[in-house]
């Protein structure tokens, strides 16, 4: 593969949880791409893993979020990224986050923010689309 900048590597990662068949919906069906921005600016990263990662009875209860922090996590631990090292789940990022230092915890955040810009788009876009 040819270098790519961050927008392409970006871009490419959020296009491939796009078509994926991870659940891209939080709870009564409300788009989770939307919502998950607005949680970290106004919260914190790892508030708004927590927030995703909350347990119900019954398991997970909010998947589309928890599926979105997942993608995060692997986005993160890219080599092109290389922020998080051999993370692959939300419950790994939390955990791999609240160990790091502020300038990991800075970065990441950053970096799932600029994921999102791109997530949002295309998931947005899928979902939509009938063909």
């Amino acid at each position: 593969m040819t270098l790519q900048n961050l927008e392409q590597v970006r871009a490419r990662h959020a296009l491939a949880f796009a078509k994926s068949e991870a659940p891209k919906h939080g709870a009564n069906g409300g788009e989770a791409m939307k919502k998950i921005p607005s949680m970290i600016m106004a919260n914190g990263l790892l508030a708004a893993i927590a927030f995703a990662m909350e347990q119900r009875r019954t398991g997970l209860a909010r998947p589309g979020f928890s599926a979105a922090f997942d993608d995060i996590a692997k986005h993160l631990s890219s080599p092109e990224i290389g922020i998080t090292e051999n993370v692959t789940t939300a419950n790994g990022l939390i955990d791999y986050l609240t160990k790091a230092d502020s300038e990991t915890l800075k970065l990441a955040t950053a970096e799932a923010l600029e994921w999102l810009g791109y997530a949002r788009r295309f998931v947005t876009n899928q979902e939509g689309d009938q063909s």
